[in-house]
């Protein structure tokens, strides 16, 4: 009776592995074909940042380009490229992102970044604004902003 119900047990763990292992191969796939850049404003000095850098930065624990100037972030809340960029650049849902924004905004360390409706809204305001620092869709690059190479 026990070697029945071991081999039963037995079962569902591997039946539970291999479910998890395909939904986490589905939503891969689909972080996957949600493509996003590290995007700045054309006149921008600095040509590459380590994925260390940009996480820091998005985090608000790096707040000033090499020159001084402080970095302004904008957050773009274009649903599939927010989802993408939070879970691969900084390993958060955007719900714990949020969550530690608001902890940071309440704590009195900081204010909380720009939010913007999509990729056009980031572009429109990064183009005036020299010392931004984004994310959009791959394909949304254009002459507004320019891609910020992103390096191990």
């Amino acid at each position: 009776m026990f070697a029945r119900e071991e081999n039963l047990n037995l079962f569902r763990i591997i039946q539970s592995s291999v479910v998890g292992v395909l939904l986490l191969f589905f939503a891969g796939q689909a972080l996957a074909d949600a493509e996003f850049i590290i995007v700045v404003h054309r006149d921008n000095p600095v040509k590459s940042l380590t994925a260390s850098q940009v996480k820091s930065i998005f985090l608000g624990k790096e707040g000033f380009w090499p020159d001084g100037s402080p970095i302004t972030l904008i957050m773009n809340k274009n649903e599939d490229i927010h989802e993408s960029f939070t879970r691969l650049m900084l390993q958060k849902s955007p719900a714990q992102l949020s969550v530690y924004w608001k902890k940071i905004l309440y704590s009195g360390a900081s204010m909380l970044p720009l939010v913007v409706t999509d990729d056009e809204a980031v572009k429109s305001y990064m183009s005036l604004h020299a010392n931004t620092i984004s994310y959009v869709d791959l394909g949304s690059l254009d002459k507004q902003v320019r891609k910020m190479e992103v390096v191990p």
